[in-house]
């Protein structure tokens, strides 16, 4: 066993022990007009705007000039439009951990659990040219690299997913002893919740149950959670390591979700309405892709871990009753 999970396992056995008043939770701040407005999802809409709009300026609009992400050991790409706006583009690559399809797949699920932290997300086609040409003077020394880690198509085209680029975004360590200490007792029905932390213990509850429907291993490794600038609302973002490999689930997905004794309401509706036909269906939405969003392989993968969330949450409501677990909106 790891150092990390018995620095986690020692912070589950203490967090009980700690609280003098175990069950003096706010249960009322579900309810609370403010709380909810704070917590309220718009799927399909993106900063005012529906994703549609979004989805069709960074598919089509005219780039002017090319750039490298900072971070990262894959290449992640930043465009710059004729208009001044920016999108993050993925291309395919010979990186196992990036796979630019899941980007969409993860945008898509999110949208079906009723969530608005994933940015929307298409495909978009480049030329290789058009990539050289546009590469900013001062990344040009990375070309090499593009030339040996890019996927080219056979008529020199880069195939890859584009992202509606985020202006600013704030880490948060959630990973950190320091942050582990703090979210495993908000999400346990032992733990004291105060006003204060109550919004984040209802995002970090949802981010684990996405990161679990997607097989997300890359959450927690480290500069991988975000929120917005007001510091209220989380981005679950660089989601192409996810839905791999493409079994059941995987050990810190897994480990994560079995942290999670505090569920949303809301969730729990969408997780027990989310079905093959209704991901089918929002794929389809999805025109002309360059491959297949998900594999029906991966699609089936998908379902099995969604009944064993529903599986997880029937038995930690068992365990600890209805009004312990179920206290965010």
């Amino acid at each position: 066993m790891n150092l990390f999970f018995l620095i986690t396992l020692k912070i589950l056995l203490l967090s009980p022990g700690k609280t003098k008043d175990p069950w003096n939770v706010p249960l009322t701040l579900a309810s609370s007009p403010q709380m909810r407005a704070q917590l309220k999802n718009k799927p399909g809409i993106w900063m005012g705007k529906k994703d549609q709009i979004h989805q069709k300026h960074i598919q089509t609009a005219k780039i002017k000039k090319i750039s490298f992400n900072k971070g990262g050991s894959t290449i992640s790409l930043r465009l710059v439009f004729a208009d001044g706006s920016k999108a993050a583009f993925k291309p395919e690559q010979y990186h196992e951990q990036t796979v630019p399809r899941f980007e969409i797949a993860a945008y898509v699920i999110n949208k079906l659990l009723g969530l608005d932290c994933v940015a929307p997300a298409t495909w978009r086609t480049i030329t290789k040219k058009e990539l050289f040409s546009k590469l900013v003077v001062k990344n040009r020394y990375l070309r090499k690299r593009i030339v040996r880690e890019i996927k080219y198509n056979k008529d020199g085209t880069i195939d890859g997913e584009v992202s509606t680029w985020i202006k600013v975004i704030i880490p948060v360590k959630l990973e950190s002893l320091k942050w582990r200490k703090r979210w495993i007792g908000w999400v346990s029905p032992w733990g004291r919740l105060n006003r204060k932390n109550f919004a984040y213990a209802a995002q970090i509850s949802n981010m684990i149950i996405f990161d679990y429907m997607i097989n997300n291993p890359d959450r927690f490794s480290g500069n991988n959670t975000f929120t917005d600038k007001s510091r209220k609302k989380f981005y679950f973002m660089d989601n192409t390591y996810s839905f791999y490999p493409d079994y059941e689930d995987i050990g810190n997905a897994r480990f994560y979700l079995n942290q999670v004794r505090r569920f949303s309401l809301e969730m729990i509706r969408k997780i027990q309405k989310f079905t093959t036909k209704s991901l089918k269906q929002e794929l389809a939405k999805i025109k002309n892709p360059p491959w297949k969003i998900l594999s029906d392989k991966e699609i089936k993968a998908v379902m099995t871990r969604r009944n064993i969330l529903l599986d997880h949450i029937n038995k930690k409501i068992a365990q600890f009753g209805w009004s312990r677990t179920v206290v965010f909106p």
